[in-house]
């Protein structure tokens, strides 16, 4: 630990303990003016520091004593009870209204509590025009333009927004330092290893991992679902994936609390890793089953089992399967435009992967993982096309994306790309580990309709016979019996209309 943390966090400075018990006793005195003034200025170290139950109680005997609806500690009480809150809060001590976001917080919070994301990112905007600037030396607010900042970056990443989420949680890093409310700096730093670990750069990750670690743990009640986080993050970044496996079995889901769709990618990236489907799928199945607050389609609460089950499917070469799971995903979350051009290659449709990956948002290609997803993808397309230059385009951008490329990053494109790669990209690493579950989900299985099967179907929806089918292809009657027997059995159908109809149903024709 080097000294300037250890310095920040000494345990001579005062700590959140001293707050609560600091705020119980101006709470005895006469006039009650004396704890609304001691709440104005350290409200988020009573907020911590206090089991909510007592607080409460605490709150409502000073609102039952006079304390004015519009103050801080009025408003605080009204959050704990579920009701709306003054727009305007005035504080004890001034005559200027404070805290302008503390409204349009406290509803981005309930909205994010109940799962609906599209509403709290909403608020989360309010808040990001009301917000009052951070000083870049003294924390001249009491810790509460800290606190924003890891709950702006929560929403985000709850609503997919990992760029943004990302921006938050740094702006939480680099606040003025707050000693009492460190604590929030290391939740910052915990959450973007966890963002990192899913979707973007382990090495990255691992970074942020020791900034959590060498900020002293405090007394809050919120520091067990921290180092919830923490330990989903060291499991993730295990090598030994039986170990990691055991290590992630062993949180507490109640811990993670509203971090649940990142549990649920950590846990599922381990077992498919392991090969443990069945074990994937029960866990996919408990997760649905239970009654998380999330809005169906929106967000990574309300997509993100959806995803995994669509993702566990495709790499079982069901892509029937998949194709429901992915129709109830959000549509905007960069994984499921991945995911849909997953599907695209399995039901023999290159062409729509390669748009589909063009066509994805600007602000979902940056994180490491999800770019190396999409690489694979491209590369996977163009060389079902038979477009190698295009491929190789391809894979040696991927070598040049931020970090050294490794064999381990190669094991997320699939073994025909990798055996292209291996004699046609320079500097493209050694690799005797079978591909990765994302890979296997963008293999060639032998189900896959090539384009000139396709090319077939099509004049089989227009009515031409086998005769003129065959004379259109340029092919012997008996060639073309033998492709339609591949496509028939591709499609898992037995006769000509149903195999249309099947084309059609997945867009084929």
């Amino acid at each position: 630990m080097d000294s300037g943390v250890a310095v920040r966090n000494s345990s001579a400075l005062r700590q959140l303990d001293d707050a609560v018990r600091e705020f119980e006793a101006a709470c005895a005195q006469e006039p009650i003016s004396i704890a609304l003034s001691y709440f104005d200025q350290y409200a988020l170290e009573v907020w911590f520091g206090s089991v909510p139950n007592r607080l409460r109680g605490t709150l409502g005997n000073l609102m039952a004593r006079g304390a004015p609806e519009n103050s801080i500690a009025g408003a605080v009480y009204a959050f704990l009870l579920g009701d709306p809150l003054p727009t305007t809060l005035r504080g004890t001590r001034i005559a200027d209204a404070v805290l302008p976001e503390a409204e349009p917080f406290a509803r981005m919070f309930e909205h994010r509590l109940r799962g609906r994301t599209a509403e709290a990112t909403a608020a989360g905007a309010e808040i990001m025009a009301r917000r009052l600037h951070m000083h870049p030396v003294f924390d001249r607010r009491g810790g509460w333009n800290l606190f924003l900042s890891v709950q702006l970056g929560t929403t985000a990443m709850l609503a997919g927004d990992m760029p943004q989420a990302l921006l938050h949680f740094a702006e939480a890093r680099m606040h003025p330092p707050a000693p009492v409310l460190r604590f929030l700096v290391r939740e910052a730093c915990a959450k973007a290893a966890l963002l990192e670990a899913c979707d973007g750069d382990p090495g990255l990750a691992r970074q942020y991992l020791t900034e959590a670690q060498v900020i002293e743990r405090s007394t809050s009640w919120s520091e067990p679902g921290v180092d919830a986080i923490i330990a989903v993050v060291e499991a993730m970044l295990d090598p030994d994936l039986e170990a990691a496996e055991r290590f992630m079995a062993s949180v507490q889901l109640g811990q993670v609390g509203e971090m649940w769709p990142f549990y649920a990618i950590a846990r599922n990236r381990v077992l498919a890793d392991r090969g443990a489907y069945a074990e994937s799928e029960r866990l996919l199945e408990l997760l649905d089953g239970m009654s998380f607050p999330r809005t169906p389609g929106v967000g990574y609460p309300g997509s993100i089992v959806s995803l995994l089950r669509a993702s566990l499917l495709l790499g079982l070469d069901n892509p029937r399967g998949a194709e429901p799971y992915l129709d109830a995903a959000d549509p905007e979350l960069p994984r499921t435009h991945l995911m849909q051009a997953v599907l695209s290659l399995n039901m023999g449709q290159p062409r729509r992967a390669l748009q589909l990956m063009l066509d994805m948002p600007e602000h979902g290609r940056e994180l490491r993982q999800v770019a190396l997803w999409r690489h694979g993808v491209l590369a996977a397309a163009h060389l079902r096309l038979d477009q190698h230059d295009e491929c190789r385009n391809v894979l040696e951008r991927a070598l040049r994306l931020p970090g050294r490329f490794t064999a381990r990053d190669a094991r997320e494109f699939d073994d025909a790309v990798r055996e292209f790669a291996a004699t046609e990209v320079t500097g493209w690493p050694e690799v005797f580990a079978p591909a990765g579950p994302f890979a296997r989900a963008t293999a060639v299985t032998g189900r896959h309709l090539t384009e000139r099967e396709i090319e077939v179907l099509a004049l089989l929806a227009s009515g031409r016979t086998r005769e003129e089918i065959a004379a259109t292809q340029f092919i012997s009657l008996n060639t073309l019996k033998t492709q339609l027997r591949s496509v028939y059995r591709k499609l898992e159908v037995s006769q000509r209309s149903a195999a249309v109809l099947e084309a059609q149903r997945r867009g084929l024709i």
